[in-house]
């Protein structure tokens, strides 16, 4: 008999013991939950933050292509000034080598005449060659 009492002693202390095992099965599950709630919402923080950095990155994106594109249009206008104005120098000094050309051949006209016959045979032997 004393065998059933400690039987009997132990059937209802594994009940008790079940009970605690119980309790904190159920705080797990609320702690798994709970943590599954703060996860989601650090998760959506984080996706609010992600989007809200991406939004700043692509208007500074935005910006600098703006400031690129002016820069870009500045510098192609000055070097139309610039292409324009070396285009009217070099008109100018051709004009004036032929001015000056003229008024050397008016000056020297017997000089410029065997110049001219002088450099058309050598020419003319370089071709030949």
């Amino acid at each position: 008999m004393a065998d059933r009492t400690a039987t009997t002693e132990q059937g209802p202390g594994k009940s008790q013991d079940t009970a605690p095992a119980s309790d904190l099965r159920n705080q797990a599950q609320e702690l798994g939950t709970q943590m599954r709630d703060r996860a989601q919402e650090l998760g959506e923080q984080v996706q609010e933050l992600a989007q809200e950095i991406g939004t700043q990155v692509r208007d500074w994106a935005q910006g600098v292509g703006g400031q690129l594109k002016e820069g870009a249009q500045e510098a192609i206008r000055q070097v139309e000034t610039s292409t324009s104005q070396l285009s009217e120098q070099g008109h100018e000094a051709v004009g004036q080598l032929e001015k000056t050309l003229e008024d050397y051949i008016r000056a020297k006209p017997l000089q410029s005449l065997l110049i001219a016959a002088g450099v058309g045979m050598v020419l003319g032997l370089l071709w030949r060659k």
